[in-house]
């Protein structure tokens, strides 16, 4: 065998390793993301958050070194369902440590996202789940009665919005948290916090407005009464809050003294991530036109300048290295979709015996959070994502033109192997935290200062009780707020 026909098969033979690497990778990724849905999926609504901890710690290949963030996130999920909120501090903390830990971390370990997918890079979780974190250590906190440290969480919520905003300039995109604003409301009446209480229920409504959640009509009622209160007239103008329906005395909440049990509900299922398809065509200093399905089934058109290739591959061409396909690609590849999960729980009410049943109000919506961080992120994923797709494009045909032999046999063998490899790259990237509950709500209940037995009750769509609760001996002091917590993930 002559040397240069070594080099050829050795090069082959190089060139199969790396992308069938590369592919392994990739699927085992998201092959990862599937059966962790697989094997936990039920342990919300069968209420064994130990097991789904034990086969988490037991399975930790399935979430792997890229997912750090995710296996202690998970975890700290289910101690906080199971009520064992230290160690879901612990887990948190250690979810937060992660996150910590890659934001300050060099890039150079995604350069590899470049030439495969977004499933190389570690999970960073997506804006909501970093917004969650906080949020669910919050509450660990304020199941402790520890108020300071629950406000020191529901402030880094803001620090995570910054580092979002310091990649991305989009005014438009969610920025900005109504649950965390208006639950620091209630910590800063307990803490005899005015003013403080007034500039949480002012920013409380503005970021419900800026986000994808419809402002909840009690927030809105308790803003207004308070603000008016407060001799803050001018913020009820720069609102735009109408005067309420209802007269102050018939708003859970207006009483900033007030003594009250709040039951705090976490009810369905949060969505998952799937694939759709998105194809089109790329014109090199022309256009991105391109095609995908959106959930309903309708075809979505999208035209973009086309994002430039990088510096070193522009000049490549303008030295003459141009592809076959010269400067026209035609892409295919694959892009996230949220998916919503069918759930038996919707609502809750919950009261004591003097205060009667009180209907609960929900302050989070995890599709309606997931979805607007896909559409906020699509343009940035579609042009990356081409970005990589064109690139690998081009390599893949240089390396057909360094592999040909004499052999027309082998030569379609080697072209057909190479575009099949490069085409199975690029998968979508599904990574979430699916065992989070489709939506949070809260329920005031006022009640005297002392010793109370607490009702709750999960409810379907139409207001059926399908599951009860009570706590006995639930102990509040006067001007105090005690907080209790019912999981219905179902």
């Amino acid at each position: 065998m002559s040397r240069r026909n070594r080099r050829l098969r050795c090069s082959r033979g190089s060139l199969c390793c790396v992308l069938g690497i590369a592919l392994c990778l990739a699927v085992a990724c998201t092959t990862r993301s599937m059966r962790r849905i697989k094997l936990l999926e039920g342990v919300t609504e069968t209420r064994e958050y130990r097991r789904g901890i034990d086969e988490i710690r037991k399975s930790s290949k399935l979430y792997g070194n890229l997912n750090r963030f995710l296996y202690w996130f998970d975890q700290g999920v289910l101690f906080h369902y199971a009520g064992e909120y230290d160690s879901s501090l612990v887990c948190l903390q250690n979810a937060e440590q992660v996150l910590d830990d890659l934001y300050a971390r060099s890039i150079t370990n995604e350069a590899a996202s470049l030439l495969t997918n977004d499933n190389l890079r570690p999970y960073r979780g997506r804006r909501y789940e970093q917004v969650f974190l906080h949020q669910l250590m919050s509450l660990d906190y304020l199941a402790k009665g520890e108020y300071d440290e629950s406000l020191v969480e529901t402030r880094k919520v803001q620090l995570v919005f910054d580092r979002f905003k310091s990649k991305d300039k989009g005014r438009d995109k969610y920025n900005d948290n109504g649950m965390s604003h208006f639950m620091s409301s209630l910590v800063f009446d307990v803490q005899d916090e005015r003013d403080n209480a007034a500039i949480s229920l002012y920013k409380s409504v503005a970021a419900y407005r800026n986000g994808p959640i419809r402002l909840p009509s009690q927030v809105a009622e308790v803003a207004y009464y308070r603000l008016l209160a407060d001799d803050r007239e001018e913020d009820i103008k720069l609102l735009e809050l109408p005067k309420p329906p209802v007269p102050p005395e018939k708003v859970h909440g207006v009483d900033r003294d007030a003594t009250e049990i709040v039951v705090v509900g976490y009810a369905g299922k949060g969505p998952v991530l799937d694939e759709i398809v998105f194809w089109g065509t790329y014109v090199m200093g022309g256009m991105l036109i391109g095609y995908y399905k959106d959930p309903n089934g309708d075809t979505v058109a999208v035209a973009l300048p086309a994002p430039p290739l990088p510096q070193s591959e522009m000049r490549k061409m303008s030295q003459g290295e141009r592809t076959r396909a010269g400067r026209t690609f035609h892409i295919k590849f694959a892009l996230p979709t949220a998916v919503r999960r069918p759930s038996k729980v919707h609502g809750f009410s919950a009261g004591t015996a003097s205060s009667g049943r009180i209907k609960s109000l929900m302050l989070a919506d995890t599709d309606l959070l997931l979805e607007r961080d896909i559409e906020d992120n699509r343009t940035a994923t579609l042009i990356r994502t081409t970005i990589r797709v064109v690139l690998r494009t081009i390599a893949a045909q240089k390396a057909k033109q360094k592999l040909e032999t004499a052999s027309p046999i082998a030569n379609l063998l080697v072209s057909v192997g190479t575009d099949v490899l490069a085409d199975q790259l690029e998968k979508a990237d599904t990574r979430l935290s699916f065992l989070l509950p489709k939506s949070i709500h809260i329920t005031r209940i006022p009640v005297e200062p002392g010793m109370h037995r607490v009702e709750a009750s999960a409810l379907n769509r139409s207001g059926g009780v399908i599951d009860t609760r009570a706590w006995d001996n639930v102990t509040v002091g006067a001007g105090e707020k005690t907080f209790l917590f019912y999981p219905a993930v179902m």
